[in-house]
């Protein structure tokens, strides 16, 4: 079998063994190795980790969605990025130096949402002389937040919120209204801590604020859990959270003169 017969018969190798990789590599010993020059493939995968209708995750598990990119000192170089679907079917021969392979899906601009997300792989490596692969794997880059208020809250409230500020979102805020149900996703950072201000107003429309923070990072779902308290006369709320570690309880003690 000459050399060309070889090389087509690994092309179909590749085609019909249903591999992930971007594509199959060519025999090192094939490869025709300039001076200064190698050759990277490349391998993407998703770890999307959330469940929920809010959120329709198997588009962000289809490759076909993400945009691919090879940067070198943080710029794209030309002809370097491609849709997964697009791109090259054979090694691909780059200069020797540092560089990094990057796959996104979503808008890079994200910092909070009901009903998307933005998932995002980064990872480095280096050519010389030589064949490698290079491999990422997407992560959204959120967090997930939902607020379970108890239905006796409007025993005795006439209204009550939440507003959550991160690092992502500076100076702006999301709101969790009294009646919302859909889990919010925020842009955070590794154990972000994130604020998160209490509104709570009385039947005579008294207004009372409590600040707290809680820990948040990408993957990881805050569920936090009001309920009123009523004890020996005062009235309070009880909030119960889940930062996906151990439940934690906190009770505040509101004016005896709000019953």
């Amino acid at each position: 079998m000459n050399r060309i017969e070889r090389s087509v018969a690994k092309i179909l190798l590749c085609f019909f063994s249903g591999v992930t990789l971007f594509s199959c590599s060519s025999d090192e010993a094939e490869l025709q190795f300039s001076e200064g020059t190698g050759y990277v493939s490349l391998n993407l995968n998703t770890n999307i980790g959330f469940q929920s209708r809010a959120v329709n995750e198997s588009d962000y598990q289809n490759l076909s969605n993400y945009t691919v990119q090879i940067l070198k000192d943080g710029k794209v170089l030309d002809g370097m990025e491609w849709k997964y679907d697009d791109m090259p079917k054979g090694m691909i021969e780059l200069s020797s130096g540092a560089y990094k392979l990057k796959a996104f899906y979503g808008e890079p601009a994200f910092t909070v949402s009901r009903n998307k997300m933005y998932v995002e792989g980064e990872s480095t490596f280096n050519i010389n002389n030589d064949q490698v692969t290079a491999s990422v794997t997407c992560k959204p880059v959120c967090g997930k937040v939902t607020v379970e208020f108890d239905s006796k809250m409007a025993e005795y409230f006439s209204n009550y919120s939440i507003n959550f500020k991160t690092i992502a979102l500076d100076e702006s805020s999301v709101a969790w209204a009294k009646d919302d149900t859909e889990p919010i996703y925020m842009k955070v950072e590794n154990n972000e801590q994130i604020s998160a201000t209490y509104s709570l107003v009385d039947k005579q429309g008294k207004l009372t604020t409590i600040d707290k923070t809680y820990s948040l990072s990408p993957q990881k779902h805050l569920i936090i859990k009001v309920v009123p308290t009523v004890s020996s006369g005062n009235l309070g709320i009880t909030i119960v959270v889940d930062e996906s570690t151990n439940d934690q309880n906190v009770d505040i003690v509101i004016p005896s003169d709000w019953i």
